[in-house]
């Protein structure tokens, strides 16, 4: 099993760690490696976070940090499609 990103979750992903960055960056540095850490996982255990409304995705939250991955399963690949900070901060869609 692969992982994946699309273009707009990275976006995401490195706006997120910059803003958070600007407050401390050993925090931000901390966040982002519990973030990948957690997507990692995914390789092993694709079932992790919950289901949502949407078939096939799933929402991880990334406990210790305001974000949250939503992903879904497709084939042997797992495809990272947004994160969220506090499940607002950026819209999904």
């Amino acid at each position: 099993m692969i992982i994946s990103w699309r273009p707009r979750a990275a976006d995401d992903f490195e706006t997120l760690i910059t803003r958070s960055s600007t407050g401390h960056i050993a925090h931000a540095s901390r966040d982002k490696s519990l973030v990948e850490t957690r997507i990692q996982q995914l390789v092993r255990f694709d079932q992790l976070g919950r289901k949502t409304r949407r078939v096939g995705v799933r929402e991880l939250h990334i406990e210790n940090t305001p974000y949250v991955v939503v992903s879904r399963r497709l084939g042997e690949e797992i495809l990272i499609l947004r994160i969220f900070s506090n499940g607002s901060a950026i819209q999904a869609r």
